[in-house]
């Protein structure tokens, strides 16, 4: 199968920069429900001649439609994917919320959609859930290992991955760190990019990664069965676009490996330190951190590569047939009834409460959640119809089998609920627990709203970056985090190596909350950061939020389930914090409303 090479357009001279330099596929966005909001990007009328020039080319043309939206932008964004269809006439949309792809589907069948990095694409699973929903192809998560890659790819649908350009160190589309310290969110286009900033200890920049490289891994690439691989860099320079696409060009048609001179050319481009390959070749280590030095700026040159006659027009690929519409069905036998579910969730994020703690409060929780990893343990036997176990972030291939054994303990502890964080997860599970979706279906709009509640989910939480007060009429009860810090950031390569010495061996599991350490920035603010198994780590906000004086509010938007999120809190503080919540005083403590 032919390897397409897809190009970054972050405005009309990158894109012609991109054809000239041989790009079988384009991407680019418009000004609006853009993920590169700061790029130069594309009028209306520069987003025509695109369509035109693409055609004449016979390159596809992917337009980003990949931000979460809120509900007084959907119609907005519904009729921009009208002027697209109608005047632009792109191959495909790049989108990321599930309610805005959901209405497309229904209102545009004939327009192709491609899930989003940002929509954590981490498995088969994601990729089944994807071809039900008629998508023609998913962007791979960034941090995924070349044998899941491949498995993913041998799906039936098309799928793409990221071989060169600017990684992020959270795991896609999970990012909320940019949001909720300033203002600005990743997910709608804005991200501050805090991970690129230093920080106290260690090296100085904890959390940057050096840029992905795969110009050395073609011929592994093309064995995983990939339809496309991509090249980041819609903020880049016309210059940059051509110097990359060329070399990247060049090892595709000639199916070979970069040789070092051809390394050293992409380096003078753009570099931070050197580059990764390590999430591909499953070396998650210290050595793919780095940040872009004074020397690495020195060395740039990428206007110094000249750019030979332009690539005649290719060509035209066939585009993929797009699979029919099939929403998930709601099975009322397999949810619980939203009328009973109200009042305060108890959420455990980091470890197991005390016997004592559980005794006195789980009689009046309405739920208790605590990570998968728990709950098989012997405490919360007696609660256990009260107890939801927590999935990972993500599970990846090699995690499939534990989980699994972890899914089967919980079941014989008495567990019977389970709070799903990936849209894959309601076929592992739903059959055996009784589902909720978790912060992290990033529940933005009323659209999406609606679509999870089509989904066999019990209870759906509302996204920390909304204020939860626009949901009204939804069949499973709703959820909203109350108090706790908010998970900013879940890492697969390990922020608290990059901070002190690591207790434990590569490839170890943890039980406990043994291992963990702290992000100070510059203004003296402190992150916790807690590890997981297989040395994942989750960067918490460095105050806890505080909204129970919206509870009234909450309540009359449809909201029944506060949650008092739970992370590094001694037994003490989270007993005075639930004695509060329960009688409603004020906070007698540093708080923030994000």
């Amino acid at each position: 199968m032919a390897l397409y090479l897809l190009s970054p357009a972050g405005s009309p001279e990158a894109l012609r920069a991109a054809l000239e330099a041989g790009a079988d596929e384009v991407y680019l966005g418009g000004h609006a429900f853009n993920a590169r909001m700061n790029a130069a990007n594309f009028t209306p009328e520069a987003l025509k001649e695109a369509g035109s020039l693409c055609r004449a080319q016979n390159v596809r043309l992917h337009i980003t439609v990949n931000t979460l939206l809120s509900d007084r932008e959907f119609a907005s964004a519904l009729e921009y994917v009208r002027f697209l269809d109608r005047e632009v006439r792109p191959d495909a949309l790049i989108v990321q919320d599930i309610g805005l792809a959901a209405a497309i589907r229904r209102e545009f069948p004939a327009l192709a959609l491609h899930a989003s990095t940002q929509m954590r694409v981490h498995s088969p699973g994601d990729i089944a859930f994807l071809q039900k929903l008629g998508f023609t192809r998913a962007v791979l998560a960034r941090e995924l290992p070349a044998r899941d890659i491949k498995e993913c790819s041998g799906m039936g649908t098309e799928t793409e991955i990221f071989a060169h350009g600017a990684l992020c160190v959270c795991e896609s589309g999970g990012c909320l760190m940019s949001s909720v310290i300033g203002g600005r969110s990743g997910n709608r286009g804005e991200c501050a990019q805090p991970c690129r900033l230093p920080y106290k200890g260690g090296n100085g920049y904890p959390l940057s990664l050096k840029d992905l490289c795969l110009a050395g891994r073609i011929t592994d690439i093309a064995e995983c069965g990939v339809t496309s691989i991509k090249l980041e860099g819609r903020m880049k320079s016309p210059d940059y676009v051509y110097a990359v696409t060329s070399v990247y060009r060049r090892l595709i048609d000639e199916n070979r490996n970069a040789v070092p001179e051809e390394l050293e050319q992409l380096a003078n481009v753009f570099s931070r330190g050197g580059f990764t390959q390590g999430y591909f070749d499953s070396k998650i280590n210290k050595t793919m951190f780095g940040f872009r030095s004074e020397s690495d700026k020195q060395t740039t040159r990428s206007s110094a590569f000249a750019r030979a006659a332009a690539y005649p027009p290719r060509k035209p690929a066939a585009a993929p047939a797009i699979p029919p519409f099939r929403p998930p069905v709601r099975e009322e036998k397999l949810v619980l009834p939203a009328r009973g579910q109200f009042g305060f969730v108890l959420r455990f994020d980091c470890a197991l409460p005390s016997e004592r703690l559980l005794a006195k409060y789980a009689p009046s929780a309405a739920r208790i959640d605590v990570p998968l990893r728990f709950a098989a343990d012997k405490r919360l036997a007696p609660y256990a119809g009260k107890i939801s176990a927590v999935m990972p972030r993500s599970v990846f291939r090699a995690e499939t089998e534990e989980t699994e054994k972890q899914l089967a303990a919980a079941k014989r502890n008495g567990v019977k609920q389970l709070t799903v964080t990936s849209m894959w997860q309601f076929s592992l599970a739903e059959k055996a627990f009784f589902l909720h979706g978790d912060y992290t279906l990033n529940v933005t709009n009323r659209q999406t709203l609606a679509f999870y509640a089509g989904c066999p989910l019990s209870s759906i939480m509302l996204s920390p970056e909304t204020d939860g007060a626009f949901p009204k009429g939804c069949p499973a009860a709703l959820e909203y985090i109350g108090y706790g810090r908010t998970p900013l950031m879940h890492t697969r390569a390990c922020i608290i190596a990059n901070l002190k010495p690591c207790p434990r061996g590569q490839g170890s599991e943890v039980n406990s909350p043994v291992c963990s350490a702290a992000l100070t920035d510059r203004m003296g603010a402190r992150f916790p950061v807690f590890a997981g198994a297989n040395h994942t780590n989750t960067v918490y906000n460095s105050l806890p939020a505080w909204r129970l004086d919206k509870k009234d509010r909450l309540k009359s938007s449809g909201v029944g389930l506060i949650t008092l999120f739970f992370t590094d809190e001694p037994e003490s503080r989270a007993a005075h914090i639930i004695d509060l919540a329960l009688s409603g005083k004020k906070p007698d403590f540093e708080y923030t409303r994000r």
